[in-house]
């Protein structure tokens, strides 16, 4: 295998590892630790570090190394309220799609409330026009994916107003699914100190 593929392999591993929950929060990531993990040599897990860290996706410090972020309440407050505005941007003009039978549009169905939330903000993302936007939200979605579980977990309300927001995207209601989704991440930021603190309690990974 080149080292592009190895590197590109070990940064897709690696990448969808953390995204899943699979090193608490303040986990230093060691390369050569990695290495035997992801069975490739030091290298290339220290070029996906970097890569991941670019994406903020981990954060890294001069000659300190690699950790997984450690959110605080004011990170996650400044996480939503990013979140919900780049959503909104996404869905600003957006028209009815009439060419779609019952204006029914289609959406992946999922059974967990992370999952579901990833694939509805994602799809938002991907229908918008602007391709900074499009990587912006992705980008959001990915770095918000590991505290998903905590907040259904902390706010039960949290996965009936999904649903509400699931509803109107399947359905083609732009103006009512913007205005769920600033609502949503304001209540989202209400409970960001409770969230904070449920990061900083865990030593095990998400499940």
């Amino acid at each position: 295998m080149s080292p592009g593929a190895t590197m590109e392999r070990v940064y897709l591993d690696l990448k969808a590892r953390i995204l899943s929950g699979a090193y608490p929060p303040g986990t230093r990531l060691e390369p050569a630790q990695l290495s035997k993990t992801l069975a490739s040599s030091a290298t290339p897990v220290r070029d996906a570090l970097y890569r991941l860290s670019g994406e903020r996706i981990i954060e890294s410090w001069h000659q300190e190394g690699f950790r997984q972020p450690l959110l605080s309440e004011a990170d996650l407050v400044d996480l939503y309220g990013w979140a919900g505005a780049l959503l909104s941007m996404a869905l600003k003009g957006r028209s009815p799609r009439p060419d779609l039978p019952g204006g029914l549009v289609e959406l992946a169905t999922h059974d967990s409330y992370p999952d579901t939330i990833e694939s509805l903000f994602r799809a938002i993302g991907i229908g918008s026009s602007n391709g900074e936007l499009r990587a912006a939200i992705v980008n959001i979605v990915e770095r918000s994916m590991i505290i998903r579980a905590l907040e259904a977990r902390i706010d039960a309300s949290a996965v009936d107003a999904l649903a509400a927001m699931v509803e109107d995207y399947r359905f083609g209601r732009w103006s009512a699914l913007r205005s769920k989704i600033t609502r949503f991440h304001r209540r989202r930021a209400g409970f960001a100190g409770r969230v904070a603190a449920e990061i900083r309690k865990r030593s095990e990974p998400l499940r």
